[in-house]
């Protein structure tokens, strides 16, 4: 073996090098929910969050429910012909929604300033109701959150706001409303972040363990953030796929064999 032929032995040995270090993106204990879990068996309930907290910037919708709705119009912030015409798209919905200030109040016609912020939609209802009880009789309030929303972020197909459907969400319905994760996803680190009233919290789900659906940040609630952080190291590997690698590294190898063939050997 002449000198130019050795020279061309490194440059073989890192593309043989470069084919065996391309791994599939995924495996499926990377990529597979709850790994080991029983089919058919019961497993009980893990803990429930506690109901959501009313905060600053929460839109709330109260609506003044009474036999003669005329009765009632001047507790609301639009009279029910306007309502019935609206229907109920957005812009509607913003008509008769009160925004809780950065001291956590809303402006209540009649009632005058109500203190919100910390409590629950049904420990307003109640406040409301004592108001009204003062003006008229066999009313009732009814009380709803109206920026129910969750942020998805990460290494999902689908990142950004969703809309909240229901007072709780699993994790699962969490991720499914952004579409699943990646392959690139990291489903044994997926970080909650929860605003508390003492600040911020950050909590952490393994969706390959079968204890996720006894963990605390097993249910999502209004506001929550999902991160899904990215699985390997280098961040920019997930735009190379497994099979564009090894194409990759055998058109290398052929080539530097070709070449060695021709003119070296």
């Amino acid at each position: 073996m002449n000198s130019k032929t050795r020279n061309f032995i490194p440059l073989i040995l890192l593309a043989v090098l470069f084919v065996s270090s391309c791994k599939a993106p995924t495996s499926l204990e990377e990529i597979n929910y709850m790994v080991g879990i029983n089919p058919g068996e019961t497993y009980a309930n893990g803990p429930v969050p506690e109901e959501y907290r009313i905060r600053s910037n929460d839109q709330l919708y109260i609506q003044v429910i009474s036999d003669d709705p005329l009765n009632a119009a001047f507790l609301n912030l639009t009279n029910v012909q306007t309502n019935s015409n609206a229907g109920s798209s957005a812009g509607s919905l913003e008509l008769i929604t009160y925004l809780a200030d950065n001291e956590g109040n809303i402006d209540y016609p009649q009632l005058g300033k109500i203190h919100v912020g910390g409590l629950m939609t049904r420990e307003v209802r109640d406040i409301v109701q004592k108001g009204v009880d003062k003006y008229l009789q066999g009313a009732s309030v009814f009380v709803k959150l109206v920026n129910r929303q969750i942020t998805v972020l990460g290494e999902v197909n689908t990142p950004g706001q969703k809309l909240m459907v229901k007072n709780q969400l699993t994790i699962f319905e969490a991720l499914g409303t952004a579409g699943d994760l990646t392959d690139w996803g990291n489903r044994k680190n997926v970080k909650i972040i929860r605003e508390l009233p003492e600040g911020k919290h950050i909590g952490e789900l393994d969706l390959t363990s079968p204890s996720v659906i006894s963990s605390p940040y097993y249910y999502i609630l209004p506001q929550d953030i999902v991160y899904v952080e990215h699985r390997d190291k280098v961040y920019g590997d997930k735009n190379v796929s497994y099979g564009q690698r090894l194409s990759l590294g055998l058109s290398i190898v052929s080539t530097v064999l070709l070449i060695a063939n021709l003119f070296f050997l």
